[in-house]
């Protein structure tokens, strides 16, 4: 009996021996999170970008898809009245990828010869670079990242430029307030880094001469036919110069979108607004309008 134990107990192991070691699946790849309801406002957040003070627009996150692409010209009618020139800056926008946007713009002149003539060039180049995506914890929010740089180019004529290289980096966000009201806010931090070239200097009224810290907070709504802004701005030179000045400004402004036909790629944004400034040149009250023409690439 002991002997036909032991015969088979050998058997048993002969037997798992000739098996084949059971291969571990392969794990499986990781999939992306993907949103099945996104907030309502991710789906309007690339257009209601579009339509805050450019300032700020060039550096929120607007998310648009890989592929996106704008140009867009900028005429300063205003020029044909009250200057010497005409300027009518053009500038793009491509999405690199989904996180990736680059941009440029090219600034010109035309003479207009009302009181004497300014001749035609180019009088500054603006190159960017951004990196966003909606935040990891709150997809609900968009941040982004990136740098502006600004030169002036040739010898324009000296109320174009200030005569100073300028290196922007800066930090972003986009968010909602009031889902109920479809308020979205937004807000920017960064500084305004200077570097002299061999243009003379010429700063404007209330324009920081030196490197500053800038701060940027405001909200805004789109209605059927306008958008409406508020946007509060501080800069200073506090931390970065012994000059220490600082310079306030609250800026509301509409902006007007006008298509030819409905779902067309090309879009005029009109924006009127006012602003009130406060700085080391004083105070300074006003209001402003510009003209922006977009082609886009419909998605």
């Amino acid at each position: 009996m002991n002997r036909w134990r032991l015969l088979v107990a050998l058997l048993a192991v002969a037997r798992c021996e000739a098996e084949p070691a059971a291969i571990p699946a392969a794990p499986t790849s990781v999939q992306p999170i993907v949103l099945q309801n996104p907030p309502w406002w991710l789906d309007e957040l690339d257009s209601f970008v579009d339509r805050l003070p450019s300032f700020m627009a060039r550096n929120l996150p607007g998310l648009q898809p890989h592929g996106f692409y704008r140009i867009y010209v900028r005429p300063r009618v205003a020029d044909l009245w009250s200057r010497n020139f005409f300027r009518m800056p053009v500038g793009g926008e491509y999405k690199v990828n989904d996180r990736v946007e680059l941009s440029g713009e090219v600034q010109d002149y035309f003479t207009t010869g009302l009181k004497r003539a300014e001749g035609y060039g180019f009088s500054g180049l603006n190159l960017g670079a951004k990196y966003e995506q909606p935040w990891p914890a709150r997809p609900d929010i968009g941040v982004g990242w990136g740098l502006n740089f600004h030169t002036p180019l040739s010898r324009p004529p000296p109320d174009l430029t200030d005569g100073y290289r300028h290196t922007q980096p800066y930090a972003a966000a986009t968010f909602p307030l009031s889902p109920g009201w479809k308020l979205i806010g937004y807000s920017s931090v960064g500084f305004d880094l200077l570097n002299h070239t061999a243009l003379p200097s010429n700063f404007g009224k209330n324009e920081l001469h030196a490197n500053s810290f800038q701060v940027s907070v405001g909200a805004g709504r789109d209605w059927p036919h306008f958008h409406a802004s508020l946007t509060l701005s501080v800069a200073s030179t506090l931390l970065l110069s012994d000059e220490g000045r600082q310079v306030l400004a609250l800026r509301p402004e509409i902006v007007f979108p006008f298509r030819i036909r409905q779902n067309s790629g090309v879009v005029a944004l009109f924006t009127v607004g006012t602003y009130a400034i406060e700085g080391p040149d004083g105070t300074q009250l006003g209001v402003s309008s510009s003209l922006r023409i977009e082609f886009r690439n419909r998605r």
